[in-house]
Parts: C-alpha cells; sequence; structure tokens
C-alpha cells in the first residue's frame, strides 16, 4: 500500500511540474540521479571505473540486444528471464537502476528486466567492477544504471516482426526556460514459438509462449528558484509470458515492476550543494497454471547527499536508508528487513593523476555491520593516455528466497546463510583520441568468500568456501574513415567455483562481440557478431552448453524532413542454441518499423 502511494505521490509532482512559472531563470544545476546514481560521474574525467554509455532507441525490445557488446546475457527462451554476468559474477550480484532508484525483487534478488522494454529508457550506464561502497549491496560486479529523458515533441513508431509480432511506442515531451515535463509509452508483442525444446524432461510442451508488454514512464521537474531544482518520475511496466510448467497445462507468469520518486537539489554558498530524495520500487510477480503463485516485493528508498565542489573535483558526505517487505502466498519466516548506510567520498583530478576514494559503512538489520571502499589511482601519459589500478570491496545480503523459502519438492532456503563478501583488484590502460578512436586493456580479479550457491542435490542453497573470477577485457572502437567504424569488446575469465575446482553455472569463459558501421548522411548501417565460449548448466560441470555466433543486422533510413525507416534482423543465420537446458533460443527475426517526430 505504501508502494502504491508512492506512485500516486509521483504522478502528482509530474502535473505540478508543469505548472512552474516561466520567468524563473534556467541555471545549470549539478545531474541529479538519486540513491548512489550522483556518486559516480558520467564522464571519465573523474573515475577510473570502466563506464560505457548505452544510447537507447523506443524500438528497443531485447535487452541481450542492447547490452551484448558491455556484459554476457542469457536469457531462458523468448520472453523467460534475463539473466546479466558482469565479470563473472551471478545475476543477482549486479545491480539495476533507474533515475537512482534499486529495481531488484526482495525474494529473487535481481532485476526482472523481462518486464521492462529498454526503450521505456533514453539511455543505460554500465558500470563494470565491484561498487558496493558507492552503491550498498548486490553491486558486486557492477552497476547497471538507466536513465529516463524524454526529448521536446510528439513522437510515433510503429512496426511489425516475424511471426506476426509488434511493437509500438509514442511520447510527448515539453521543455521551457525553467521546466520540462514529459511522457513516454511503450508496448511490444512477441512471438518466437515454444520457450522450451525436448531436452526440458517435465515441462516441454511444444505450443506457442508469446510475450504481451506495455509500460508507461513520465518525468517532470524544472527550477523553483535559481539555486533549487526539484524533479519526480514514475514508471510501470507489465509484461504477461506465456511459458512451459508441465507438458499438458497453460501457464502464465503475470510481471510488473514500478517505480516512483522526488528529488530535489539545493545550490549553497562556498560550492556547497545538498540533494535529498525519496522514492521506490514495486516487484509483482503472478503465475497461473500448474504450479500457481504469488510474489510482490516492495522497497522503500531515501538518501541526503551533501557536497562540495572543488578546483579539482569533489568531495561528498551522506546517508541513506531502505526498507525491503514482501507479499506472497508462500509463506516466509520473515517478511521486511532494513538497512542503514552512511558513506563518504572522495574524486579528485590534479591534471597529471585521476584518484577517487569511497567509503561506506552499512547496518543491516539481520546481518549487522559492513564496511565496504573502494580506491583508484590513474596515471595520465600525455593527451589521450591513462594506465590505472582499483581495488574495492563487497558485500550481499542473502535474499528472502535464499534464507526463508519453505521446502516444496525437496528444496527450500537455509536461514544460517552469511552474507557474502567480496574483493575485487583491477588494473588497466586506455587510450582515448581525438578522432573518436579509443582502447581498454583491463585485468580483474573478483573473490568472493562464503559465495551462495545451489547444493550438489539441489536440496537448497549454501555458502561455499570462495568463488573467484578473474580475466582480461580487451574492447576498442576505430574510425577506418569519415564513413566506416569498428568496435570490438572481448573477455576472456576463469570464473571458478574454488570449492569444487568447477566453472560457475552458465559463464563463459570466453565470449566478446565484432561490429561494424557504415553512416553516410540519413543512411545507417550496421552488422555485429556475438560469440560466446561453451558454459556449464550447473555447479558440478555435468551439463554442457556448446559455444555459439549469432550475427544481426540493422539499418535506418530517416526520409529529408520526414519520418525514419528502420529494419533490424536478429539472429540473422537462424542459429539453434540454448541459453539454459531444455529452453531455445531466440530464432532469427526480422522487424520492420517507422518513427516520426514531429
Amino acid at each position: 500500500m505504501k508502494s502504491g502511494r508512492l506512485l500516486v505521490l509521483g504522478l502528482i509532482l509530474n502535473q505540478a511540474g508543469l505548472a512552474l512559472a516561466n520567468d524563473v531563470p534556467k541555471t545549470v544545476l549539478p545531474e541529479l540521479t538519486i540513491y548512489g546514481g550522483n556518486r559516480i560521474p558520467m564522464t571519465r574525467e573523474l573515475t577510473n571505473l570502466r563506464i560505457n554509455t548505452v544510447k537507447l532507441k523506443v524500438e528497443d525490445n531485447d535487452w541481450k540486444t542492447v547490452l551484448q557488446e558491455q556484459v554476457q546475457v542469457n536469457e531462458s527462451g523468448p520472453g523467460g528471464p534475463v539473466s546479466l554476468f558482469m565479470r563473472g559474477s551471478n545475476s543477482n550480484q549486479a545491480l539495476f537502476l533507474i533515475d537512482g532508484v534499486k529495481m531488484y525483487s526482495a525474494t529473487a534478488g535481481m532485476a526482472n528486466f523481462a518486464a521492462i522494454a529498454p526503450g521505456l529508457l533514453s539511455s543505460v550506464d554500465v558500470i563494470q567492477g565491484g561498487t558496493s561502497a558507492a552503491f550498498g549491496s548486490n553491486a558486486v560486479g557492477g552497476v547497471i544504471r538507466g536513465n529516463i529523458d524524454i526529448p521536446k515533441g510528439v513522437m510515433f513508431s510503429a512496426g511489425g516482426g516475424s511471426r506476426f509480432s509488434e511493437r509500438a511506442a509514442s511520447s510527448l515531451g515539453i521543455r521551457g526556460d525553467s521546466y520540462y515535463a514529459g511522457v513516454r509509452v511503450v508496448q511490444d508483442i512477441i512471438r518466437q514459438g515454444s520457450a522450451t525444446n525436448s531436452s526440458n524432461t517435465f515441462a516441454f510442451n511444444p505450443d506457442n509462449d508469446p510475450r504481451k508488454r506495455v509500460g508507461i514512464v513520465a518525468k517532470a521537474g524544472g527550477w523553483i528558484t535559481p539555486d533549487f531544482q526539484v524533479e519526480a518520475t514514475a514508471l510501470g511496466s507489465e509484461v504477461k509470458t506465456s511459458f512451459d510448467a508441465s507438458p499438458t497445462t497453460a501457464d502464465m507468469n503475470i510481471q510488473s515492476i514500478a517505480m516512483a520518486n522526488v528529488r530535489g537539489i539545493y545550490s549553497l554558498p562556498r560550492d556547497f550543494s545538498v540533494m535529498a530524495t525519496y522514492g521506490g520500487s514495486v516487484d509483482r510477480s503472478t503465475v497461473r497454471g500448474a504450479f500457481p503463485a504469488v510474489f510482490n516485493s516492495h522497497s522503500l528508498q531515501a538518501s541526503v547527499q551533501l557536497e562540495k565542489k572543488l578546483n579539482i573535483g569533489r568531495i561528498f558526505t551522506g546517508m541513506d536508508h531502505e526498507i525491503q517487505g514482501v507479499d506472497s502466498t508462500t509463506k516466509f519466516t520473515s517478511t521486511s528487513r532494513s538497512n542503514v548506510a552512511a558513506f563518504v567520498g572522495a574524486q579528485l583530478d590534479t591534471g597529471r593523476h585521476v584518484a577517487e576514494g569511497m567509503f561506506r559503512h552499512d547496518e543491516n538489520s539481520q546481518f549487522g555491520h559492513y564496511n565496504t571502499y573502494s580506491i583508484s589511482l590513474s596515471r595520465k601519459l600525455g593527451d589521450s593516455w591513462r594506465v590505472g589500478a582499483l581495488t574495492s570491496s563487497s558485500f550481499k545480503a542473502p535474499t528472502f528466497n535464499d534464507l526463508y523459502f519453505p521446502t516444496l519438492f525437496g528444496f527450500g532456503g537455509n536461514p544460517n546463510l552469511k552474507p557474502e563478501r567480496g574483493r575485487m583488484h583491477e588494473a588497466f590502460v586506455s587510450y582515448d583520441g581525438s578522432s573518436g578512436a579509443s582502447y581498454r586493456l583491463g585485468y580483474f580479479m573478483n573473490t568472493i568468500k562464503d559465495a551462495i550457491v545451489i547444493n550438489s542435490i539441489f536440496s537448497q542453497v549454501e555458502n561455499i568456501s570462495q568463488a573467484r573470477i578473474d580475466g582480461f577485457e580487451v574492447s576498442g572502437t576505430q574510425p577506418i574513415d569519415k564513413n566506416w567504424t569498428i568496435r570490438t569488446n572481448m573477455t576472456f575469465q576463469d570464473p571458478r567455483n574454488q570449492q569444487l575446482n568447477t566453472i560457475l553455472p552458465r559463464r563463459s569463459r570466453m565470449f566478446g562481440t565484432v561490429a561494424m558501421r557504415y553512416a553516410m548522411g540519413n543512411f545507417t548501417v550496421e552488422g555485429i557478431a556475438r560469440g560466446e565460449g561453451a558454459r556449464y548448466d550447473d555447479n558440478e560441470n555435468l551439463h554442457k552448453l556448446p559455444a555459439m555466433i549469432i550475427v544481426g543486422f540493422s539499418a535506418s533510413y530517416k526520409l529529408q524532413q520526414g519520418p525514419t525507416l528502420r529494419v533490424q534482423i536478429d539472429n540473422f543465420l537462424d542459429k539453434k542454441y540454448q541459453p539454459a537446458v531444455g529452453f531455445n533460443g531466440i530464432p532469427r527475426t526480422v522487424w520492420a518499423s517507422i518513427s516520426h517526430t514531429f
């Protein structure tokens, strides 16, 4: 109920933003991204972390395609759960933010990417590495930070695809000298055949498993005075996915996520500023069919941060508070918990060196006190080269499922679990040239003590002594001439369960992409190949999934003063593959769309 009120509050504030006076002069203020979002700058001048920004289009409806150049993404069948493996960490060891609000299920512990179309957002920042000192629990492998920006004007987009799939979007944005507001709606219906195959002994059903998804986001804000800016955001998205839970039943999972927040920043004398935020998120899942169930959770989040700008960077300190709650047909021993944290940080650029340090102290109502830190230093070599090193610590609290899930079908939670504790070390050399060329070579080593995994007889989860993931990352962008650009991203890693001396499930030891882009005038065409090495579907490495190469193609053309035409082909060669044992990969899918902004 409280979370529902948050959404109402967000919508009310959006409308209030439209009424802000036009005669207030516009002042350029720091970017507002709450709950840790503003603690790591968007630009590389003040951070040594690997950050890549992916611009999104309203036509984007597949997270695997959107993020394939940055991280390993796994989708368990068309419309199925989406898992991210950032630097070999598990999907619930990566954090997803939308406008600074944490988006995840308190029961499953990971973000429900399948419930939201990427096109509902304007961009995402992929932040690689341990960032618990900035963002708290779960940010073990990295952070996906979603941003919302609705441009001025009216936009419509419509398209269709293979097997009578369809998608559509529209947006309305207004901007004045002292205010801005907008709303965007995105919907899609994906038909890609059965999610399972005959290898799925207990659930294979050769029916069609469509996915229907619709989402809306609204944002408004403005300047009350030249020193005081406010902003409010609200988002809601729902997906209905048909899936196979048995060979004979018609099963459906209705999932929805929502978030809302309000935030303000006030500029003080002597280059001080204070930022306060309040918001929250909701994650709901209702399963119908052979095994009906309801899993709902919510998270209330608040933060206050004081910052001082310096000639060589900035220093900041603050506190945040989060309350999690669960409402489910499955009876959990405990249904709520809270976390209070204090943090301090500095990000400095002396001209030759970039230094960054953060410290965070968490007090968790279930697991007590935990300290995390992040320290980095880099040396600039000329105008383009940089060499540096980073070290950080992290912790992750077990989820409600991990702890309290009742024993069903021989599987249950483990109330004796301890939080995971991690250490990540990294060294890198990078190049950013004025011509658009950029390269980065890095080595990382991530050790996770008391890592939480499912035990060998699939009866409950347990802490293992240690997991270790170390590897090399190579990425680069190279313009060939004024029209052609080539991009590549490769990761070579060893994600190992050191207790069993096995490879962690569903992580490839080698994966990457190579993309070629041609742009001339209003015409753009791009091809991309994604490769993933062999991986295992279980902790014991008994079920091996073969290596694969998936090729994609896209092209767009903007008519003079008219609409933009786009065509996209996913899995161009129609490669048959299994993202997990018993589940089908996405078959070849052709999309065509038209969009126009007035």
